[in-house]
């Protein structure tokens, strides 16, 4: 596991440099050339294509239904749709924050600034509650989810990264190939489940949503989504959303793709990147 990570982890260092210095690629809104965006966005596609080469699970493909204003400097970490509202968590240590935005209009509705030690990651609302875990500090976060007030924390022993919820039990990634299946009351580890599909593990598992009994997650560092079983960690199909980067030439690592929601009432999926300018509303093609 700690391989497996060490592979996925953005140097935080690079990051924070970055932000120190105000070279945030697209999110400052840097234009580039028709040319470039075509040929980054071509990359992009051909990454897609060479990571699913030799697998097995369908592919499906995806329809912009609808775009959404999303903060530029907000690197996300967690997405996650209740009742009409829109949850996210972002990261990076200082600027880490809990936000509630309505979706219709991107309008921020509430916003909760995490203590600068932490770096946000991965939300989910499970009934009145919000979760939310932090990257290395093996500490998550329990809020009302009406007011935002801190109601307990909880520990874990890996990092966090990824969270969602089958109504029972909180669903952790910590970019390595397993899911962790922990209780929403205490934060301990009920059990645990390898992820795999015909080639091997599939590692690097990010960003979670639970959706009609299969947890979807983002690939860190690539435009797929992986469509998993809980129960045996199969991988039973995959998401290709290359060519949604809005800007493929400058929004590169780590400002890639992350954030997965479900809109129950419509089947729709509301995805997005780090430090994107949109949230898009996505329907799901069936592989031909």
């Amino acid at each position: 596991m700690a391989l497996a990570r060490q592979r996925c982890i953005v140097s935080l260092l690079s990051v924070t440099i970055l932000f120190c210095l105000g070279f945030m690629p697209a999110a400052c809104g840097n234009d580039q050339q028709d040319g470039a965006r075509d040929e980054a966005g071509d990359l992009e596609r051909s990454r897609s294509q060479e990571y699913l080469a030799g697998r097995e699970a369908p592919v499906y493909g995806y329809e912009v239904i609808a775009t959404i204003d999303h903060g530029r400097d907000d690197f996300t970490q967690g997405l996650d749709f209740d009742d009409g509202i829109l949850y996210e968590g972002t990261g990076l240590q200082g600027s880490s924050r809990l936000i509630k935005t309505d979706p219709e209009t991107g309008a921020v509705l509430d916003s909760l600034a995490l203590a600068p030690e932490y770096f946000g990651e991965g939300v989910t609302v499970l009934g009145d509650e919000i979760f939310q875990l932090t990257y290395t500090s093996n500490l998550g976060f329990v809020y009302d989810k009406e007011s935002l007030e801190l109601k307990r924390t909880f520990v874990y022993a890996t990092e966090g990264w990824g969270l969602t919820h089958d109504g029972e039990s909180l669903i952790m990634s910590d970019g390595t190939a397993t899911l962790f299946f922990l209780d929403p009351a205490s934060g301990s580890e009920k059990r645990r489940v390898g992820v795999s599909d015909n080639l091997g593990p599939v590692t690097c598992l990010n960003e979670l949503e639970y959706v009609d009994g299969e947890v979807y997650a983002n690939v860190w560092k690539t435009s797929l989504i992986a469509v998993i079983s809980p129960l045996t960690g199969k991988v039973t199909a995959w998401i290709d959303l290359a060519g949604l980067n809005p800007d493929p030439a400058n929004l590169v690592s780590p400002y890639v793709l992350n954030g997965i929601a479900y809109q129950e009432e419509t089947g729709h999926l509301l995805v997005t990147g780090k430090c994107w300018p949109y949230v898009y509303e996505i329907a799901l093609i069936s592989p031909s």
